[in-house]
């Protein structure tokens, strides 16, 4: 078979140009337990980092021989990067959601949050198209809580607008476009 080699037929098959990594949107759909809404998520969330699908192998000997079979699927997080706003609206949102999971001060969940379901939420992330703002692809991230709120630099000697992650773990991911996490 003869190597196709052409930029014709390359582009051809790039649809639209390709994606691009900058058009998309997240959004903090619930955040359950938590007593207030983040409106403008949507809008400080600069970048988010998607989880990779992974299957663990399990391995299984036989006669001396290791033999791989598909295991369980492997834990994930999903990574966001937010824009701080100067009053912390973010910010302060994810701290309040963490002292309701585990109190700095006393060490205990927010009497309040009894079920799984009071403190988690979800998120979701969507690709958009160069088109005008259409979905091509989207994932909710269901039963979303935040692990890690990282840390903001000061200094006297920047003038950047502060950035800083938030770490989600979850039960589990459903895409819109393939039927992963429908069943």
């Amino acid at each position: 078979m003869a190597l196709e080699f052409s930029v014709d037929t390359f582009t051809q098959k790039l649809y639209s140009g390709g994606a691009l990594g900058s058009l998309f949107q997240c959004n903090l759909v619930k955040a359950q337990g938590t007593g207030s809404q983040v409106d403008n998520f949507k809008f400080l969330c600069k970048g988010a980092t998607l989880p990779a699908s992974a299957i663990e192998a399990a391995t299984v000997t036989y006669m001396g021989r290791a033999i791989q079979i598909p295991g369980n699927r492997a834990a994930a997080q999903l990574v966001t990067s937010v824009y701080n706003d100067e009053f912390m609206e973010v910010r302060n949102h994810i701290e309040n959601w963490m002292e309701q999971i585990n109190s700095h001060r006393t060490n205990k969940r927010d009497a309040a949050m009894t079920g799984f379901e009071d403190y988690t939420g979800s998120l979701t992330v969507q690709q958009l198209s160069k088109t005008g703002g259409l979905v091509t692809k989207g994932y909710e991230f269901v039963q979303a809580w935040p692990s890690t709120c990282a840390e903001i630099a000061v200094a006297w000697d920047t003038n950047d607008i502060q950035t800083f992650d938030i770490t989600w773990e979850f039960s589990y991911w459903k895409s819109t476009e393939s039927t992963v996490g429908t069943d």
